[in-house]
C-alpha cells in the first residue's frame, strides 16, 4: 500500500489528490494507495481514503505502508523519516493556491540533499519518484538527525520570529554529517 498524506492545512492540495486518484485508476504504479486527504476539495474515485487520522494512526499507516508520499510539510515529512521511510516529497506552492508561500520547496530540497527523501516537484514525476523509494529506507542515522530537527523546529515554532540564522542553522541538521 503506498500512504499518501495531505496534512491538516488549511488550504486544500487537490492536484495531489487527483494525480494519486488518476495513479489509481491506469495502474501506472503497481499499488493501493490510501490517502489522508485532509481539506481537498477533490475525492478520489479510485483510491481509499479519510480525511483526518489521529497521529498514532498516521505514525500506523507509515509503517505499514511500502512508500510514503507526503506534502511536504516539516511535521508529515519527519514523522515518515522516524518511521523508517524514505518518503517521496511533494512541495505545495502558493502560486496555485496550496500554501501561503514557497517555504516546502526548499525544505524539500534540503531533505533530498541529505539523503532522507525524494521531491516529486511535478506530478509527473511522481511515478519515478515511488519507483525510487520503493528500494530506500531513512539511514539509520535519520532518525537522531529527524528528531534533532524536530526538537529544533519546536524551539524555533515556540519562539516563532527568532532570527533566520536560527533557521538556517537548525536546517543544517538535515544535511550530510561533517566528520
Amino acid at each position: 500500500m503506498i500512504f499518501v498524506i495531505m496534512g491538516m492545512e488549511v488550504h486544500p492540495f487537490d492536484r495531489l489528490a487527483r494525480a494519486v486518484d488518476e495513479l489509481a485508476r491506469t495502474g501506472a504504479v503497481e499499488d493501493d494507495f490510501f490517502v489522508q486527504l485532509g481539506t481537498c476539495k477533490y475525492e478520489p474515485r479510485h483510491a481509499r481514503f479519510e480525511r483526518f487520522l489521529s497521529f498514532g494512526d498516521l505514525c500506523e499507516q507509515i509503517r505499514r505502508a511500502c512508500v510514503a508520499v507526503t506534502h511536504a510539510g516539516a511535521g508529515s515529512a519527519l514523522s515518515c523519516i522516524e518511521q523508517g521511510k524514505h518518503p517521496v516529497l511533494v512541495p505545495r506552492r502558493s502560486s496555485l493556491g496550496e500554501h501561503v508561500d514557497e517555504h516546502q520547496l526548499p525544505f524539500a530540497e534540503k531533505l533530498e540533499a541529505g539523503g532522507l527523501a525524494t521531491v516529486a516537484r511535478e506530478m509527473e514525476e511522481l511515478p519515478a519518484a515511488i519507483a525510487a523509494a520503493r528500494s530506500m529506507s531513512a539511514p539509520a542515522e535519520a532518525l537522531g538527525r529527524a528528531r534533532e530537527l524536530t526538537g529544533w523546529l519546536e524551539t524555533y515554532w515556540q519562539g516563532l520570529g527568532g532570527g533566520r540564522s536560527n533557521g538556517r542553522r537548525g536546517l543544517r541538521a538535515l544535511g550530510p554529517r561533517r566528520r
